[in-house]
């Protein structure tokens, strides 16, 4: 499995890109990062994309990503969400007032809609071109949801931003095969305050975390706020488990 990491920070600025990930150039995870990095040849090799939730840092390229699609001759697009997470993107941002909601436009070159919006309910495994897609609820400030995907026998753990949470673990610690876990940890530890009201992880909290985890992956800290970055990181080194990894913006081979 080949894991490009497009986007690796909740903040951007010209050198720090907002988080999207890419599964083996055609599975997306989140779009804060994805049209401002990718060609449009590349864009158009994507066959699906799984918000997490609706924050603007997840979701920043989606629109234009959409967009693009309707001047190319690729299929549509299929938009996966858990429900509420699907509600509130429909709502508010694809309803006509923000974006043009593009699942009723028809692309010229295809004669399809551009766009498929396909609400998934929590902790039911759906199969898509052979890759199994868990969404899994997890604790953040409004509705969301990581995933745990398979695919080609191996498995990863997205949590999206969350702060300490227990199901996504569950699930997680009985799954076959993960070879990695992409979580995060937004806010330095003098900063536990602000972690815990907008319900994110600190390094700290990721320790605790780390504790729930009993497969032996590398657990990677995504959505870094870039003026923090180096104590965030240096925190993170100092926890003293093996496991945890700081993301970074380049591609793994897992």
């Amino acid at each position: 499995m080949r894991l490009k990491v497009l986007g690796a920070y909740g903040a951007s600025d010209a050198e720090h890109n907002l988080t999207g990930y890419l599964l083996d150039d055609w599975l997306a995870v989140d779009a804060g990062t994805m049209t401002s990095k990718l060609s449009l040849a590349q864009q158009a090799r994507i066959q699906a994309v799984f918000i997490t939730h609706s924050h603007a840092d997840h979701i920043r390229d989606l629109p234009h990503l959409i967009h693009n699609r309707f001047s190319q001759s690729a299929p549509p697009l299929i938009l996966f969400a858990a429900r509420h997470v699907m509600d509130i993107l429909c709502k508010n941002v694809f309803n006509g007032l923000v974006w043009p909601d593009f699942s009723t436009i028809t692309a010229p070159q295809t004669g399809k809609p551009v766009v498929e919006y396909r609400a998934l309910m929590p902790g039911r495994k759906i199969t898509f071109n052979g890759v199994g897609i868990t969404p899994v609820l997890v604790d953040h400030q409004i509705p969301a949801a990581g995933a745990i995907i398979e695919m080609h026998g191996q498995a990863i753990t997205f949590t999206g931003d969350t702060g300490p949470t227990s199901e996504i673990w569950k699930r997680t610690n009985k799954t076959s095969n993960i070879v990695a876990v992409v979580t995060e940890a937004s806010f330095p530890n003098d900063q536990q305050a602000l972690a815990d009201e907008t319900a994110h992880l600190s390094p700290e909290t990721l320790g605790h975390e780390l504790k729930k985890i009993i497969v032996d992956a590398p657990v990677y800290a995504s959505h870094r706020k870039t003026p923090f970055e180096r104590d965030i990181e240096s925190q993170i080194r100092n926890l003293r488990d093996r496991r945890a990894r700081v993301l970074l913006e380049k591609n793994y081979t897992l």
